[in-house]
């Protein structure tokens, strides 16, 4: 068991967000340039410099294994990016930058289930050794007459060994930190990754500052040294150290101080980066000349100018920064409560009757400024969905390899937004869906393809889309369909019938994939066959306010259709009145409401009640009857009924009278009442009113369905 360095559990979180990031951000450039067969330079650069940054992060937090395995694979990258053209057709340096990635993800979690600041640590010594055999190959077929040691070692220069520059023509920089800033050798590393990018030739001293906590106390008694070559662009990267974060003063040491600072401790040096600067560089002198009054006032007016063309240019960005989710969590928890003690106080019982102009105006100018600050957290929660959906590209790619199919995977409307803790909630049920369509939905012989007219290739699509209040996720395959005749075979042998087969329409056949335990494939294999994950994605879904229908044609393909909101804690309602129960219909759900008139109802052959809304005919729901409420309103003139439309079906909502508008904060069930299957029959929640009772909130979907 390895322990949690002490001191850095408060910076957990941060390394957890940016390595994952990284981490991200690595596996869609390995995806995209895989697909493209092809690497370009500044794809090469990019995964360097995140290897690198992983590295630096990991020692510093204590992480060696993990330190040690992103420091293999920068250097296996040094070797490409130093020449490009050896990752032509190399499909194995995919697959082990992969593993890298999977490996730190598996340690990143056992990182953050720690219990009392232990966790497993992993041992990468197997994979560490392919990333030096492919290093070694890489380097190889980029120089094949050179000696294979000598090359190997040059290419796979250790950024954190010592080394000393011997040339000429080198500037010594001498920085010392804010006093009290703590942790000074990690803001000397942090430094040295600002600048290194500039620098052709780059040392500095103490030379383990990024491992090495007790290097603090050198860097605060006798400063930090850096050192680079004249023939880069010293005042850019001068300024570059004046402005860098908690820099207090530094000084440009002398050629004879210069030499008596590189003999007291050993540099480092770092493989350069290409300069990104285009500035003109000149020879840099010995020390800054002493300015006049004349050159000190016009250096402060350009200083000015400098300031203004900063602000200018900095209010054209966009500022970002990093929040706790729970703090969001806290916050949204918050404006719930304010929403409703808002409708306690407007619509407090001693309040009724009396003629109050200025308090009704101060309570519309409340509900004004609620529903604005509602909006504001719940813009601030929601995030795209482009995250959840690129993730799915890599489960594409290792089944396709692994299954030996050949298939397109199509991502469209990625950028749609919903809530932070519904995207949570859809990464396992998507994973579950993209991979059945793998395993189930393509075939694969490709003959069988060609026979049915479609081309070899498969496709698999994820879409979505905003629908009326609500976001719309589509997996789609284009491949053998569910055959409604062996999902009943496989249903009769497991005995889950629960009526006769003849009273089952093909939409219930195709819903009983759904069911716990049930699975077509008559072998266990990696990816299906256990009778799990179909039932999960459904309860996954369920739990989150959503909703599954499996749409499938044999033959022709299948579709699993997600519909979910895009909140699941505020929504604007309808309140309504059923005996002595109150009821909350979502707004975005209703199309109308009215009184009925004489001679617009009808009914159908099966004697069931219908209402004529301008030449089409609607079913009439009586809500007293659909939960057995007792009421005095049973006729139709004499109550209200609400159109209600969801995934193409409509109905109209028999009630006693409309309440009024009304936002909600949607609360949960509690969860002893889970057993009474209450969702399926039509609720997904409950609301406290203004005047402290319960309103149930009406889940069209399931009501209508």
């Amino acid at each position: 068991m390895a322990k949690i360095e002490p001191g850095m559990e408060s910076m957990l979180d941060m390394y957890f967000f940016e390595t994952n990031s990284l981490l991200e951000q690595l596996d869609e450039i390995l995806l995209r340039t895989e697909q493209a067969n092809a690497f370009e330079s500044e794809d090469i650069k990019e995964i360097f410099r995140i290897m690198h940054t992983i590295k630096g992060s990991s020692a510093m937090m204590g992480f060696e294994n993990l330190s040690v395995l992103a420091h293999k694979a920068e250097d296996m990258f040094f070797v490409i990016r130093e020449n490009p053209d050896v990752i032509t057709d190399v499909s194995f340096v995919y697959d082990l930058v992969f593993q890298v990635s999977d490996s730190y993800k598996t340690q990143i979690e056992a990182i953050q289930n720690h219990e009392n600041g232990e966790y497993e640590q992993m041992n990468f010594d197997e994979l560490i050794n392919k990333l030096l055999k492919a290093r070694d190959q890489l380097a190889n077929e980029a120089n094949p007459n050179a000696a294979p040691d000598a090359k190997t070692e040059n290419a796979a220069a250790d950024a954190s060994a010592p080394a000393v520059h011997t040339e000429k023509g080198k500037v010594t920089v001498r920085v010392f930190f804010e006093e009290g800033c703590q942790m000074e050798n990690l803001r000397a590393f942090l430094l040295i990754n600002t600048i290194r990018e500039e620098c052709s030739f780059l040392e500095f001293s103490p030379a383990d500052v990024e491992t090495n906590p007790e290097t603090s106390k050198e860097i605060v008694d006798h400063g930090f040294l850096i050192t680079f070559s004249e023939e880069d662009n010293k005042d850019y990267i001068l300024k570059l150290i004046e402005t860098a974060l908690n820099v207090q003063s530094y000084e440009v040491l002398s050629g004879e101080e210069s030499a008596a600072a590189s003999s007291d401790a050993p540099k480092a040096e770092l493989p350069p980066e290409p300069a990104k600067t285009a500035a003109t560089n000149a020879p840099a002198a010995p020390a800054p000349a002493p300015k006049t009054a004349e050159e000190k006032n016009q250096a402060a007016v350009e200083k000015a100018q400098a300031a203004v063309a900063n602000a200018q240019s900095g209010a054209q960005k966009q500022n970002l920064i990093s929040v706790n989710l729970a703090k969001l969590d806290a916050l949204h928890d918050i404006v719930g409560e304010i929403i409703t003690t808002e409708s306690m106080v407007i619509s407090n019982p001693d309040l009724e009757g009396l003629e109050l102009e200025s308090f009704n105006k101060a309570a519309r100018d409340l509900k004004k400024l609620t529903g604005e600050l509602q909006d504001t957290v719940m813009s601030i929660r929601m995030v795209p969905l482009a995250g959840v959906f690129q993730k799915m590209n890599r489960i594409v790619r290792d089944m396709r390899k692994k299954l030996g199919k050949e298939v397109d995977f199509v991502i469209e409307g990625e950028n749609t937004e919903v809530d932070k803790s519904i995207v949570d909630s859809l990464q396992d049920p998507l994973m579950h869906l993209v991979r059945n369509c793998m395993d189930h939905g393509i075939e694969e012989n490709v003959q069988d393809r060609i026979n049915a007219g479609k081309p070899e290739k498969g496709t698999i699509k994820l879409t979505a889309q905003n629908a009326s209040g609500e976001v719309v996720i589509t997996v789609s395959d284009d491949g053998a369909g569910i055959d409604p005749e062996k999902i009943m075979n496989k249903a009769r042998r497991m005995g889950i019938l629960t009526k006769p087969e003849n009273e089952y329409s093909e939409k219930e056949i195709q819903n009983l994939i759904l069911l716990p335990g049930f699975s077509t494939n008559e072998q266990v294999t990696e990816f299906s066959g256990r009778g799990v994950g179909m039932d999960v994605v459904k309860a996954n879904i369920e739990k989150c306010g959503g909703a599954i229908i499996v749409d499938s044609k044999k033959g022709v393909g299948t579709n699993f259709i997600i519909k979910i909101p895009l909140t699941l804690a505020i929504i604007d309602g309808m309140e309504i009145t059923v005996g002595d129960l109150v009821f909350t219909v979502p707004i975005s759900t209703i199309r109308e409401s009215f009184k009925v008139e004489s001679g617009q109802i009808v009914t159908d052959t099966s004697g069931n009640e219908m209402i004529m809304i301008r030449g089409v005919c609607y079913p009439i729901l009586r809500m007293h009857e659909k939960f057995g409420i007792e009421t005095e309103v049973t006729n139709l003139e004499d109550g209200i009924l609400l159109l209600v439309e969801t995934d193409n079906k409509s109905v109209c909502i028999f009630a006693d009278r409309l309440i009024g508008e009304q936002q909600v904060v949607v609360k949960p069930f509690p969860t002893y009442l889970s057993r009474y299957n209450i969702k399926g029959e039509g609720l997904s929640g409950c609301t406290i009113m203004g005047d402290g009772s319960i309103s149930l909130i009406i889940d069209t979907n399931t009501l209508i369905g």
